[in-house]
């Protein structure tokens, strides 16, 4: 077992998650916030910073999901050996009998299948540690613990992590329609930066549904932090936060907020989600950014000579194939016929449509949008044919 020096002073490792997909994307973003020997691993990256990082780090990275501390490493090949190891880790030294608690745990483990049954497992270890040591335990707490502790299992390899993060970073606190299920702000804001598109450019989400894709492009373009809208992570709880410190990093962050012109339109057909994009849009204080528009996708027009489309066509297991076919085909016919010079990309779980959509696409990126396993598709739209543009001579 290799203990993790959990004292804040100085420099300390930080170990990030992301979806599947966007782990170079938050790699960038990492360097870029001034993290240092980043390196990237399967949903996300390490990185070393000091304390004032992981505040900034879980204020402004876009497509994050935790910021995760990690504790130590051992190995487990039944429960008793994961309790025993549980219940040796110093927790003593960052959490008080006073302190509540909480275990999450996420398992790829044909050795420990069930993920409620190992949180209870270490739950009961950390607090036999504290009753042995103090004759008393913290309390769990499932909404606002002061330490979240994240379990990850790996066949036999356990990873005990603290989360600084509390909800997950993709609730910005923007969404007024959290009990729906559309696309996430950590996938809308990579799907964004993966498109390439840069803020001179104008961005048309065909289908925006709530309003997420375009919410994200606007985000990015005037440097609004994503943490801007929360006010609570788990860090802010520990007896260590540094309010003044946090402050400061806050103000810095704020004051780097630009109010570029930027041209991003979101568009859907459907009234009801319309509004709800609308009042998503408000909340986030980017609705002098983005323009929504209610109609359909096959009637945009545009006078703009290049620009970059994202779609999320709407996804729906039961709908016939001779639909899903049509719909695709109808897109396809729409780009070339209405957007020569843009770059049109469309995320989808619907392999069969894609073949009806008659372009050939530049690059195929794997994502998953939930636990669906979809493609980001990019297509360059030329005037004329992509070999005769390959012919022309460069300026």
């Amino acid at each position: 077992m290799t203990n993790y020096d959990f004292t804040h002073k100085g420099d300390f490792e930080m170990k990030v998650t992301t979806f599947f997909g966007l782990e170079e994307i938050l790699s960038k973003e990492l360097q870029q916030l001034g993290g240092r020997d980043v390196t990237v691993f399967k949903r996300g990256a390490s990185v070393v910073g000091d304390i004032g990082f992981l505040y900034k780090a879980n204020l402004c990275l876009h497509t994050a999901l935790k910021v995760l501390i990690p504790i130590t490493k051992f190995e487990a090949n039944n429960e008793q050996e994961l309790y025993d190891n549980i219940k040796l880790i110093e927790w003593e030294k960052f959490i008080s009998v006073t302190d509540s608690i909480m275990i999450e745990s996420v398992l790829n483990s044909d050795i420990f299948e069930h993920s409620l049954y190992v949180s209870q497992k270490v739950k009961d270890a950390l607090v036999d540690r504290f009753r042995e040591k103090n004759g008393a335990r913290p309390d769990v707490d499932l909404i606002h613990p002061n330490f979240k502790v994240y379990i990850h299992i790996y066949k036999n390899e356990v990873s005990v992590n603290l989360d600084s993060s509390g909800d997950p970073l993709y609730k910005r606190g923007y969404r007024s329609d959290i009990n729906q299920a559309p696309m996430k702000e950590v996938l809308a804001a990579g799907l964004v930066k993966l498109s390439g598109w840069e803020p001179h450019l104008l961005l048309i989400d065909g289908m925006c549904g709530a309003g997420t894709i375009a919410i994200e492009a606007a985000l990015w373009a005037n440097n609004i932090p994503p943490g801007y809208y929360r006010n609570d992570f788990t860090f802010m709880r520990w007896r260590n936060f540094d309010e003044k410190l946090y402050d400061t990093v806050y103000d810095g962050c704020i004051n780097k907020i630009k109010n570029s012109k930027v041209e991003i339109i979101a568009n859907e057909i459907d009234d009801a989600t319309l509004k709800k994009a609308v009042v998503n849009i408000k909340n986030a204080k980017v609705d002098d950014a983005v323009h929504c528009n209610h109609q359909s996708f096959f009637d945009i027009t545009t006078e703009r000579k290049g620009g970059v489309i994202i779609l999320n066509p709407p996804y729906n297991e039961r709908m016939p194939i001779s639909e899903t076919e049509k719909l695709y085909k109808e897109i396809g016919d729409k780009l070339k016929k209405d957007f020569k010079n843009f770059t049109a990309w469309i995320i989808t779980s619907n392999p069969e449509g894609l073949k009806s959509v008659g372009l050939r696409p530049s690059r195929r990126i794997q994502v998953y949008n939930g636990s669906l396993d979809c493609r980001f598709l990019k297509y360059e739209l030329y005037e004329g044919t992509k070999k005769i543009h390959k012919q022309l001579p460069k300026p």
